[in-house]
């Protein structure tokens, strides 16, 4: 898919058509520009069932990598509010909270 400048708003709507993490993850320089809240709301709701989905030290590093940037969407109290809900539904995987840890979460 390539984004060509007055069209950012209908990649935006193709890409939350298509729900593909991988999707949304190459093209948020590009998009995310048209709605940067909107935006991140819509990687948060794909990223929760992702990192619920595999355990695995690789998992959670692709976890930590989409956090960082996811980061910059949105002012950093609601990014917290996210990272938080994050370690709490998944407490009980210490080697997520590691990794999390690791990548200064």
């Amino acid at each position: 898919m390539y984004v060509h400048e007055g069209e950012r708003e209908k990649a935006f709507a193709e890409l939350k058509e298509s729900e593909n993490l991988s999707l949304v993850r190459q093209y948020r320089e590009s998009v995310a520009t048209v709605d940067p809240v909107e935006y991140f709301e819509f990687y948060r709701e794909l990223r929760i069932p992702f990192a619920a989905g595999e355990t695995g030290r690789r998992h959670y590093r692709k976890i930590a990598d989409h956090l960082e940037e996811m980061q910059c969407l949105v002012p950093e109290e609601r990014f917290e509010e996210f990272l938080d809900f994050l370690k709490d539904k998944h407490s009980n995987r210490p080697a997520f909270l590691d990794e999390l840890e690791k990548a200064g979460f």
